[in-house]
């Protein structure tokens, strides 16, 4: 849960500052501080059914690791420096003392395997989120141990975990490094991802006839490439579906609300209003054109 009174990142928003969130990024976390814009995380059935079985969760955790559970019925917020957390529920262990616990659902073993490693490992976003835990602690001591515990397909899994200070430090800087950004107005590039496209419309909203003019910078020749893949995979249509939708964000992102897209080496895209959103229209040559080099020379490429 994010920080009521938008003061501190969350131990579910500071992913996005190691490029490690699948729900949210730099940017967007840059414009809910700078511009209170509101980050919508997607809500399913299996979320729904996940907090459902967080109490049941709890109570097996306390008695399979003989630990004292206390959960966290009242959604408290804690908060330490610029970090905070909304705990699942805190342990207490009679040699270690209090700890962070963070709980989990998986409801599929294709999901187990995918992003659980099969019980090998665990996603980088909750290792961070966990780390945060322990390091805010109770709001004024730091936790020296932390736990994750995993419901998964009626089974139990549990991840001790002891605070990695490396990261600890790391972690304050890059909140530091950021709130500094939002101060300074220091916006970051978005990256074109899908969890961005809802945001991306509302900040940069299509602007008819306008041309974002990019084709005497060499430093996207890449861009160019990356209209040509577009073209491509769209072309194969189904086969390449999901590889075209994230060059269509990233293409997206570029634009900022530009109707027309320039580029070096004769490249160009257009982007149009359709139902189901914006769309890309892509131009190519057929004959490659000279490649502009960082120092203003060219390249013949054919």
């Amino acid at each position: 849960m994010p920080d009521p009174e938008n003061k501190t990142i969350s131990a579910t928003e500071s992913p996005a500052l190691f490029d490690a969130s699948p729900y949210v990024t730099r940017w967007m976390l840059y414009h809910k501080f700078a511009n209170g814009k509101e980050l919508d995380r997607p809500v399913n059935n299996r979320m729904d059914w996940g907090l459902k079985m967080q109490p049941l969760i709890l109570q097996q955790a306390a008695e399979d690791m003989k630990l004292e559970v206390r959960p966290n019925e009242t959604a408290n917020y804690i908060r330490r420096g610029l970090l905070g957390y909304t705990s699942d529920g805190v342990i207490n262990c009679p040699d270690r003392g209090p700890g962070a616990l963070e709980v989990k659902c998986v409801f599929d073993f294709e999901t187990w395997g995918r992003n659980w490693n099969s019980g090998q490992s665990v996603p980088r976003h909750y290792e961070i989120q966990l780390q945060q835990q322990m390091l805010v602690g109770d709001g004024e001591r730091s936790f020296e141990w932390g736990l994750i515990a995993v419901l998964c397909c009626a089974e139990m899994h549990y991840f001790e975990r002891k605070p990695i200070a490396d990261f600890w430090r790391e972690l304050r800087e890059r909140a530091e490094d950021f709130f500094e950004d939002v101060d300074c107005l220091h916006e970051p590039d978005p990256f074109g991802l899908p969890q961005e496209l809802s945001l991306l419309r509302e900040v940069f909203p299509l602007l008819a006839a306008s041309v974002l003019d990019l084709s005497n910078d060499p430093e996207h020749v890449k861009s160019s490439e990356m209209v040509s893949m577009y073209k491509h995979h769209k072309e194969l249509a189904t086969a390449n579906a999901a590889a075209a939708d994230e060059l269509r964000g990233r293409l997206l992102a570029l634009a900022k609300g530009n109707a027309q897209v320039l580029l070096p080496c004769g490249v160009n895209y257009r982007v149009k209003k359709s139902g189901r959103g914006l769309t890309i229209d892509p131009y190519v040559p057929d004959v490659p054109m000279p490649l502009p080099q960082r120092d203003g020379s060219v390249l013949n490429a054919g």
